[in-house]
């Protein structure tokens, strides 16, 4: 798993000493890739122990491996050419769904097999289209999901829904002023939310009651110009779709 997605997982743990070690990370990661953890602490201006210790809140069993980490990003990185875009975005994905397989979502299911009514919102049209295969998937199991196609439409939808319902949100940065407020309005209501987002410490994820992380990576393939897959979206809402499946057969 990258650093990104351990802080984005560990995030609620770290504290402002931590927050300024990630930033410095994040932003020399080149620099750090070789650095002793004295210089970084100094860097920092903590000590030697906090350097560890937010390695080790983020999974990590020591500073060393926090390097290596580093080294492995970096050297991902230096590949990531158009003669290897094949190789890099299949081997991200077959990694990714090998650790979503692994997690738990008990949670998530939970709040889907009790929701009166789920409603789904996507921010763009590709994450429309995640939340529209969602409702097929959801369809095949008799459950009629509603999918709200605007902003507008869903704060007055809002306006009609109960904390029995819950609705699904999907969005690439989980940034805007127009989802802060769909959120402070759910939120007030105490209506339950489930996001799905890439990683990072974003409004939506911060206020939503479940969260949902996939990695979304930008490669270069012409000067000035990436490529940004989302299949990541589309593969977690499967695998959330047949955790489901085994949720609602384990209580019926």
């Amino acid at each position: 798993m990258k650093l990104e997605a351990r802080v984005s997982q560990n995030y609620d743990i770290l504290n402002p000493n931590d927050l300024i070690i990630w930033n410095y990370i994040y932003q020399h990661k080149q620099q750090c890739m070789n650095m002793s953890i004295d210089a970084l602490a100094k860097l920092c201006n903590v000590s030697r122990s906090t350097v560890m210790r937010f390695a080790q809140k983020i999974g990590m069993s020591g500073y060393g491996e926090l390097k290596a980490c580093l080294h492995l990003e970096m050297k991902d990185s230096d590949m990531s050419s158009t003669e290897h875009l094949c190789e890099i975005v299949c081997e991200s994905n077959i990694k990714a769904i090998q650790y979503y397989q692994r997690q738990n979502y008990d949670s998530v299911c939970s709040l889907l097999y009790n929701a009166k009514r789920i409603f789904l919102y996507g921010t763009g049209q590709a994450q429309r289209s995640v939340c529209g295969e969602f409702r097929r998937m959801m369809i095949s199991l008799n459950i009629l999901v509603l999918d709200v196609p605007a902003d507008g439409e869903l704060m007055k939808i809002i306006k009609m829904m109960t904390p029995e319902d819950v609705i699904l949100i999907v969005s690439k940065s989980g940034e805007g002023e127009s989802l802060r407020n769909i959120m402070f309005e759910l939120n007030s209501r105490g209506i339950p939310s489930i996001s799905l987002t890439k990683y990072g410490n974003n409004t939506l994820s911060r206020m939503s009651t479940e969260k949902l992380f996939v990695n979304i990576e930008e490669l270069a393939v012409l000067d000035e110009t990436n490529f940004v897959s989302m299949t990541l979206m589309f593969l977690m809402m499967e695998i959330v779709f047949t955790k489901f499946v085994e949720y609602k057969k384990s209580r019926e």
